[in-house]
């Protein structure tokens, strides 16, 4: 498997770094869950739990979750895109993501355009890697380390391992806000996603002569 096809295992864990080629990354920047008895992510963490502990745990058990739905045969690809969207949504500040990936032209676009904007870009992040869900083929997903940044993030290292062949270095930016967990960026053997986004989006408006609409149009196909 090559590294592009590491990228898809982002947002899904495993699904989302999996497959998609780094300049249609949809990743971002962003803000603020973790795991339950089941694995499964919540909203809140206990808020004595150590930064540091509490991020790696709450990326461990987003790639238990991914993995948990992605390896499942015995689900449809509609169930599996439900579960992923889902997953998407708890372990991602999505709002944030979408603003940052849209860089200064936020301020430039109206209430209108961000609104359809924000819908826009949450449906084609669901819609471009749900597809992605067949080429899923067995790969584990470690988490290795964490480390604290500053007093909200910390670094957390995991690695994509095929059942051949080198494995594929992750980091997760996670911001603690309140005892809350989210992603707010994922570098891939370090290249970051919401950079790549970011940048993606601003030259397809800058093609468009400098309007928001042009990347709606985009964003619509």
């Amino acid at each position: 498997m090559n590294k592009n096809k590491y990228i898809l295992l982002g947002s899904v864990t495993l699904g989302m770094i999996l497959a998609a080629p780094m300049s249609s990354m949809a990743f971002p920047a962003a803000t603020d869950g973790l795991t339950g008895t089941n694995g499964y992510l919540l909203s809140t963490v206990s808020t004595t739990q150590p930064q540091e502990e509490g991020a790696k745990n709450f990326i461990a058990g987003m790639g238990d979750r991914g993995l948990n739905f992605l390896g499942n045969k015995n689900m449809s690809e509609q169930a599996k895109k439900a579960e992923f969207s889902k997953l998407l949504n708890d372990s991602f500040d999505m709002n944030t993501i979408a603003r940052f990936a849209l860089g200064n032209n936020w301020k430039s676009a109206t209430p209108v355009q961000q609104r359809e904007y924000m819908a826009l870009f949450n449906a084609m992040i669901v819609r471009v890697y749900a597809k992605r869900f067949a080429d899923y083929e067995g790969q584990k997903f470690e988490v290795a380390s964490s480390r604290v940044e500053n007093e909200k993030d910390s670094i957390v290292t995991s690695y994509i391992v095929p059942s051949d062949g080198p494995k594929a270095r992750v980091d997760w930016r996670v911001r603690n806000k309140g005892g809350s967990y989210k992603v707010i960026d994922v570098l891939v053997e370090g290249v970051s996603m919401s950079q790549t986004q970011r940048s993606d989006f601003a030259s397809v408006i800058q093609r468009g002569g400098g309007k928001i609409d042009v990347l709606l149009d985009h964003l619509k196909k």
